[in-house]
C-alpha cells in the first residue's frame, strides 16, 4: 500500500474496504475468466428460453433466473479486480443483459402477469437510443461531408445499464411472486418496472443530450 507525504510525515492511505462482489470473486479459480460469467448469464437466458416454451417448471425458471442474476453482479466485479476490463466485455455484458431481459419478458408475457402495453411501453420508449442517436450522427456526418462508415458506436451509460438490471429484477419478482401465489410481490414487481421506466426515460435524455454536445461523431 502506497503512502501519503503530510507534515513530513509519511501516511498510510485510507484502505478501501472490497464490496460484496470483490470478495466473492476472490475465491474464483484463476481460469474463471469475467466473459465466462457472461456466457453463463446469455446460457441461463436461453436454458429459460426453452422451459417457458416447453412449459417447463417454473421453479427450475426462477433458479436458472438467480443464476444468471448473480452472474451480472460477479463479472463486472471480477474483471475490475483482476485488471480484465475489455472491448469484447464491455460488448457481451449489455447485450447479455438485454438477452435476459427479453427472456424474461417472454415469461412474464406467456403468463399473464404484466399487461403487454406496458411491456412495449417499456421496449419503445428506453432503447429507442439504438437506432435513433446512430441514425442522428450518420445524418449529421452526411452534412458535414464526412464518411459515413465505420458507424458510431453508442457506449451504454450508467442510467440505461441501471434501467436494464432493474427491469429485469422486477420481472423476475413477477415471476416468484407467481410462483408462490403472492398477489402482493406481483404488484411490487409493476411499481419497479415503473421505477426502471423512469430510469431509462432519464437514460434517454442523457444519449441525445450527448449526442447534441457532440458526442458520437
Amino acid at each position: 500500500m502506497t503512502a501519503l507525504v503530510q507534515h513530513g510525515e509519511a501516511v498510510p492511505e485510507p484502505r478501501q474496504n472490497p464490496t460484496i462482489g470483490q470478495r466473492v470473486v476472490r475465491v474464483f479459480p484463476a481460469w474463471v475468466m469475467p466473459n465466462h460469467l457472461t456466457f453463463l448469464r446469455m446460457a441461463c437466458s436461453l436454458a429459460i428460453l426453452v422451459l417457458e416454451l416447453l412449459n417447463g417448471s417454473l421453479g427450475l425458471i426462477i433458479l436458472l433466473g438467480l443464476v444468471a442474476g448473480f452472474s451480472d453482479l460477479l463479472d463486472g466485479a471480477l474483471a475490475r479486480s483482476r485488471g480484465l476490463v475489455t472491448s469484447l466485455g464491455a460488448f457481451l455484458d449489455p447485450l447479455s443483459d438485454k438477452l435476459f431481459a427479453l427472456v424474461l419478458i417472454v415469461v412474464v408475457w406467456r403468463r399473464g402477469l404484466v399487461e403487454p402495453w406496458l411491456l412495449v411501453l417499456m421496449i419503445l420508449l428506453t432503447e429507442v437510443h439504438t437506432f435513433l442517436v446512430p441514425v442522428l450522427s450518420l445524418l449529421r456526418r452526411k452534412r458535414q461531408g464526412r464518411a459515413l462508415w465505420p458507424p458510431p458506436k453508442v457506449v451504454p451509460n450508467r442510467w440505461g445499464k441501471l434501467k436494464t438490471g432493474w427491469f429485469a429484477s422486477a420481472l423476475g419478482l413477477a415471476v416468484i411472486g407467481a410462483w408462490l401465489g403472492w398477489g402482493w410481490l406481483i404488484g411490487f414487481a409493476w411499481l419497479n418496472i415503473w421505477v426502471a421506466l423512469a430510469m431509462g426515460l432519464w437514460a434517454e435524455f442523457i444519449y441525445l443530450r450527448d449526442y447534441a454536445h457532440g458526442a458520437y461523431a
